[in-house]
């Protein structure tokens, strides 16, 4: 990372958003449009609820692995002993505790878990016996006590961490710094596991008969990929409150444009190796997922993925110059979450919706 940072001496006045500024109140205006969105979704898929749940849960996924990715990203500084990101890493702090917000929304989910989950839960399931073999794994108790497992791990990070460095940042002792290095080791292991088992639980369950062991890296890819998209957004818009202009600098853009750059490369090798190995090893289970989502009106959507989540990204962030502006690389971040959205909507609406995308107002 950059080295030449433009020094400031950080007080939490010139590192806080003031209390009378629009920004402040953007927690309260954000809870309001969530849960009147929701009213209004649910209110639309009464009538096609079987829709509803399925586009519930492609923005569930979308949102939690913007914060999953937050989560991951401060327990990384903290194990690297990195400098360079102390003023963003709060950022990224603020973002993972969002994390409790997603026990409220999977309550939403467990509505709908006959309807995402009926290809191991249906009546024709109990006679089909590669689905008959992952009973002991695929049940709905089970099922559930993994979820609030991961995201309880989850929370409990991000929390910790949280609390602690913002009490570092108070006394200024820097055994706190020395307790979240050395306590970010394990989290990171743990949460490996966690991110991993929850792919393969909330995405790749949807297709019982499909497995592919390289998943939960395609994931994980994705989730650290959007959140230095939303980090970089972020930053740039905090940079409009006065206060803030002088702590986050040029070096500091060009550090974020080269992790989103460097993600990006990551999440094309998770996905082509993934690819690779099916197409290689040629057993009908595997090949089957690629085979529906590789025709009709998903091959045009595979065909945007593979020009808009790397190509264009990969030329576009090349360059320095593109790095290191603070314009460019908000519009490309913009773009990232366009298609980080539709990576998420190609992977889960498939299992339902094969004859084609199927975009509506919920």
């Amino acid at each position: 990372m950059s080295g030449n940072h433009h020094k400031v001496t950080l007080t939490k006045e010139n590192a806080s958003v003031p209390q009378d500024h629009l920004f402040a109140k953007l927690p309260l205006a954000g809870t309001a449009i969530g849960l009147i969105s929701l009213l209004v979704a649910c209110m639309l898929g009464k009538s096609n609820s079987e829709y509803f749940f399925f586009s519930f849960h492609v923005w569930w996924l979308f949102f939690l692995s913007i914060a999953i990715g937050a989560v991951f990203f401060v327990l990384i500084q903290f194990a690297t002993k990195a400098g360079w990101s102390v003023v963003v890493r709060r950022l990224a702090e603020n973002i993972a505790m969002t994390m409790p917000l997603f026990f409220a929304l999977l309550i939403v989910m467990a509505f709908g878990t006959s309807t995402l989950y009926h290809h191991w839960l249906s009546p024709e399931a109990m006679v089909d016996k590669v689905i008959q073999s992952k009973q002991w794994y695929l049940n709905v108790p089970f099922f559930y006590i993994r979820a609030v497992f991961y995201l309880a791990i989850f929370t409990w990070a991000a929390m910790f961490f949280a609390k602690h460095s913002a009490k570092q940042d108070e006394t200024g002792n820097h055994a706190i710094t020395y307790k979240l290095q050395n306590a970010s080791y394990p989290f990171l292991i743990i949460l490996g596991f966690c991110v991993t088992f929850a792919a393969f639980d909330w995405i790749m369950s949807l297709e019982p008969h499909w497995y592919s062991t390289i998943f939960g890296l395609y994931f994980f890819a994705s989730c650290y990929m959007v959140f230095f998209a939303v980090l970089t957004i972020a930053t740039r818009l905090l940079q409009n409150v006065k206060s803030l202009s002088e702590v986050v600098t040029v070096e500091h853009y060009h550090d974020l444009g080269k992790l989103v750059f460097g993600h990006t490369c990551f999440w094309a090798y998770a996905a082509f190796v993934q690819y690779l190995l099916i197409w290689y090893g040629n057993i009908p289970e595997e090949t089957v997922w690629y085979e529906v989502r590789g025709h009709h009106g998903w091959f045009y959507v595979l065909m945007i993925l593979c020009i808009g989540h790397f190509f264009v990204p990969f030329f576009f962030l090349m360059a320095r110059k593109a790095k290191r502006s603070r314009a460019m690389l908000v519009v490309l971040s913009v773009w990232m979450l366009i298609m980080h959205f539709l990576d998420l909507y190609w992977l889960v609406i498939p299992s339902r919706y094969h004859e084609g995308p199927q975009f509506g107002l919920i």
